[in-house]
């Protein structure tokens, strides 16, 4: 189907009334043939994790290749994958039993050389894997005997494990037989789907691996087949859904999905993510030894002039959430006592007049993305004095202006797939060319909780540090991202807190 740009509400609601004066049986999943027909937006370059961090690889990979470990989308828990147990030898050395009876999708069996060689390939700069900081911490790894193997690293790293659900394994010597576009020739993983067919960059056909090893923690796949078309238009996909042509999507509009819930041959879903709308702020004076924001009080009237119940409700919507903590409630380490800023225009007025700005004050405020929130955010601070002039610009540039400490007030998003406040909030508080808070008691929190191998005291060491950065206003943590789901009334797949389809558990209705 050609693609619609700009898909006016008229227009829907035309699709709409088209769509649903049809034959019900025009509209169905392809369930006779056992196939689960499904998009993404984000086109792919490379089916390779290691080398394209595209979304849609993302949910790729987590169907063709297994991890070591795997995070448990209901729990939030690690749990073993291809690895049967591990332990550390001391805060240095980690040794991991690989599990016994996995076999690639060609048939070979993945053994101790498989893992070792993934790893030791991703830790090695000159291969520039795509996300180097998420294996920079392995030095080397050895093989201990043909199911076990053992990670030194170069200093203690209280994430380890979690940091390993994120790399698939592959086979020995496969990127020295087809380069880094291995994953583009040759895909093959040990999930609970195999690659059939491909059209590279445009459709995937996958069938269940029938020899997916029983242990699994992803279970079996109960769907016989999976067809993954890449269609980066929005309203392609909503078209192609009400067609009958797909049987799910995902990221649509609220505007859109909130049309299509009264369809019965489509069910809609609305679910928060894991991925954090926030506002850092300049407590240090980088910006300059005048800065406002140096000023605690400040600092807690922002949080008090924005009204993000409000954002939530008329543009964000669905299940999004405002966060008080400066995490998703589902992290590893996010407390859930910490000092809550309610929207109060009046108090904001009454903290700047204490701090010394009775007036106001102008400052630049800056984002690459979410128009719209932002905008929003602007308004609620000019109608408590703050004038701010939006520097919106691209990730790139922008970044570069924040390292060097040029900006006073940032607006961004932040996720972690590892579920864990450890792979992010050290970026914003723990010292680095990000952290304009430069806050020395939260950093050193949180440089104890990243190299304790004691889960209860990290845990309590990241709660300290998460419970002053809210008492200080460091940052104001907005609300969780909300994505909504579309899919045919006859079938139902779940999805994790990031908002990554798990297509190897859905099932026919």
């Amino acid at each position: 189907m050609k693609a619609m740009k700009g898909l006016s509400v008229a227009t829907m609601r035309m699709i709409l009334g088209v769509v649903g004066m049809l034959p019900s049986a025009m509209i169905y999943a392809d369930q006779k043939n056992d196939t689960l027909r499904a998009a993404l937006q984000l086109e792919i370059a490379n089916l390779d994790a290691y080398y394209d961090s595209a979304g849609s690889v993302v949910v790729m990979n987590r169907h063709i290749w297994d991890a070591l470990f795997y995070i448990d989308p209901a729990t939030s828990e690690l749990v073993p994958a291809l690895a049967a147990n591990s332990s550390f030898v001391d805060d240095k050395t980690l040794d991991v039993t690989i599990r016994k009876g996995v076999v690639f999708h060609d048939g070979s069996t993945m053994d101790a050389n498989d893992v070792a060689y993934t790893l030791n390939w991703i830790k090695d700069p000159a291969n520039k894997i795509k996300s180097v900081s998420n294996a920079n911490w392995i030095d080397r790894v050895e093989i201990l005997d043909s199911h076990q193997i053992r990670i030194h690293m170069k200093k203690a790293n209280a994430l380890a494990l979690r940091f390993l659900s994120l790399f698939p394994i592959h086979p020995e010597g496969i990127y020295e037989k087809h380069g880094i576009a291995a994953m583009n020739i040759e895909p093959i993983g040990t999930g609970p789907y195999r690659v059939k067919s491909m059209d590279l960059g445009k459709k995937y056909v996958l069938e269940r691996f029938d020899n997916h090893y029983a242990e699994s923690p992803k279970g079996q796949a109960k769907i016989a087949n999976l067809e993954v078309s890449i269609i980066p238009e929005p309203t392609t996909q909503i078209a192609e859904i009400l067609s009958g042509n797909l049987d799910w999507i995902y990221k649509v509009p609220a505007d859109q999905s909130g049309q299509m819930t009264s369809m019965k041959s489509l069910i809609v879903e609305s679910k928060p993510t894991s991925r954090m709308m926030y506002i850092v702020l300049d407590a240090s004076g980088r910006t300059g030894p005048d800065s406002p924001f140096k000023e605690l009080k400040v600092r807690q009237a922002i949080a008090h002039a924005i009204d993000r119940q409000g954002i939530v409700t008329a543009l964000v919507q669905g299940g999004a959430q405002v966060l008080h903590a400066f995490c998703f409630p589902q992290d590893f380490g996010c407390p859930k006592d910490v000092v809550q800023y309610d929207y109060d225009p009046a108090k904001a007025r009454q903290l700047l007049s204490e701090a010394g700005y009775p007036n106001g004050f102008e400052a630049t405020f800056s984002a690459w993305r979410d128009r719209p929130y932002v905008e929003a955010i602007m308004s609620n601070l000019a109608d408590v004095g703050i004038k701010v002039t939006l520097n919106f610009t691209k990730l790139a540039p922008l970044r570069g202006q924040w390292e060097k400490g040029e900006l006073p007030m940032v607006y961004g998003s932040i996720g972690s797939r590892v579920e864990d406040i450890g792979n992010f909030v050290p970026t914003f508080f723990g010292k680095s060319k990000r952290d304009i808070a430069q806050d020395d008691e939260v950093a050193a929190l949180l440089s104890q909780a990243g190299s304790s191998m004691d889960e209860e005291v990290r845990r309590q060491l990241n709660y300290q540090a998460l419970r002053r950065i809210a008492k200080e206003a460091l940052a104001v943590p907005m609300f969780s991202d909300n994505m909504n789901f579309v899919m045919s009334s006859k079938v139902q797949v779940p999805s994790d807190s990031g908002g990554t389809p798990h297509f190897y558990r859905a099932e026919w209705r």
